[in-house]
């Protein structure tokens, strides 16, 4: 396989990354035994169109390592790990020997190993989570959750404040603002281009802080045995999955994110007329796509309450003469599809019968923004005559919709967006 200049400019960054102690510096895939005499000759004499390196994709770091294969496949700004929001190459390691060892560290509160983890006296101030454990919460709950794996994620660092700006195009009326804020025209080579402003915007995005609580038996864990991340680690991971997802697609935007399902940007599809109550009928499926922005099509995905799913899977369509019927509900290794698009169940959007339970997003038009740092507390106070523990576990993060309004096409007529859902039935 011959090598571009492309290539051979990764290579030497490559090298230079080495030398800077920094990981992943394989990028380019040449490194190899076998190659190294040609780079350092390649080098030396100046890029050689006519030279050619072999290049083996098993040469390539992490091939066949699925961690590494999903971390290349998330560079396209989706499923972002929590080294690529936050920028980071490394992951500073602790002085903890893991995660169970940091919660018994905490729960004590006097821990030496707790000083460089801010927050003066554990029951007053709490700790932050090292950054190996943050990164595998984070990380953990991307893969379970709805919308952050498929929404346009921006970190926050440690000391940067509360707020950012995240830069949008004002992109609501393709007849007349052209596409994305930007218009275009064709002019002769000599000819004078009109001037045109394009439509940017700025999206003021500040986090919130989601503050999960519980409680644990002090006497139930010495006794039992249960390793405390069973008991603690686990409940805590399930709960900000849960509630900062829940926020992206209900939050109100007052103190939380802002939900897609309250977005200015929000398609409400009417029930048809005479429709049953609590019923989904064809013609819903339908309309709510029809109005699917063209550009979210790739992304989009149905969003549905479980408790849609005895109507979803009655929905059919007669074909040819003979009487038959097709599902619209289509199942494959554990995988629902409606019209070809994925379906997610969940109990985090409303239920049958109320506006919302059944949706359409491309949530690539949704911002989320997540601060770095993960703040863990706990106390005995409160419930020291039950012999109790209370803890915990703070996450700063915002989320709202990138669009501020809906889309009217080129046409002038036909209103879409990547926000549509299915009104109350």
């Amino acid at each position: 396989m011959a090598i571009t200049s492309k290539k051979l400019e990764e290579c030497v960054q490559d090298v230079l990354n080495y030398r800077l102690g920094k990981v992943d510096n394989n990028r380019s895939g040449i490194q190899t035994d076998k190659n190294l005499a040609k780079i350092k000759e390649a080098i030396e004499r100046g890029f050689d169109k006519t030279g050619a390196f072999s290049v083996d994709p098993k040469d390539r770091p992490g091939y066949g390592d699925d961690e590494n294969e999903k971390s290349n496949r998330q560079s396209d700004g989706f499923k972002k790990t929590y080294k690529q929001i936050f920028n980071k190459s490394n992951i500073t390691g602790s002085e903890f020997l893991d995660y169970e060892d940091y919660l018994k560290a905490v729960k004590s509160g006097f821990d030496p190993r707790l000083k460089d983890l801010g927050g003066g006296v554990g029951s007053e101030g709490g700790f932050l989570l090292p950054e190996e454990f943050s990164e595998k919460i984070i990380d953990s709950a991307i893969e379970d959750m709805i919308v952050l794996p498929r929404a346009s994620v921006y970190g926050l660092g440690a000391g940067k404040g509360r707020t950012m700006k995240i830069p949008a195009f004002q992109d609501i009326n393709h007849s007349t603002s052209g596409i994305a804020g930007v218009t275009a025209q064709w002019t002769e080579e000599a000819g004078e281009k009109a001037i045109t402003d394009p439509i940017f915007r700025a999206i003021d995005m500040k986090v919130h802080k989601l503050v999960c609580y519980t409680k644990s038996s002090d006497e139930l864990v010495q006794e039992s045995g249960i390793p405390f991340n069973d008991v603690i680690g686990g409940a805590f991971k399930k709960s900000v999955t849960f509630y900062s997802d829940y926020a992206y697609l209900q939050g109100t935007g007052a103190g939380q994110p802002l939900g897609v399902l309250n977005s200015p940007a929000l398609i409400t599809q009417a029930k048809e007329t005479e429709q049953t109550t609590k019923t989904i009928v064809y013609d819903n499926v339908v309309n709510i796509f029809s109005q699917l922005a063209p550009g979210s099509f790739k992304n989009a995905v149905w969003v549905s309450s479980i408790s849609c799913l005895p109507q979803l899977m009655k929905l059919s369509i007669e074909v040819g003469l003979g009487g038959d019927h097709v599902r619209v509900l289509q199942e494959s290794n554990g995988k629902f599809t409606l019209l070809g698009k994925e379906v997610l169940f969940t109990e985090k959007v409303p239920a049958l019968g109320s506006a919302g339970c059944l949706g359409l997003y491309d949530f690539g038009a949704y911002g989320i923004l997540l601060k770095e740092g993960i703040k863990l507390e706990s106390s005995i106070h409160e419930g020291f005559r039950n012999d109790q523990t209370s803890w915990r576990m703070i996450l700063n993060t915002d989320g709202q919709p990138t669009l501020s309004d809906t889309l009217t096409l080129l046409d002038g007529v036909t209103v879409t967006s990547p926000f549509v859902c299915l009104g109350a039935v």
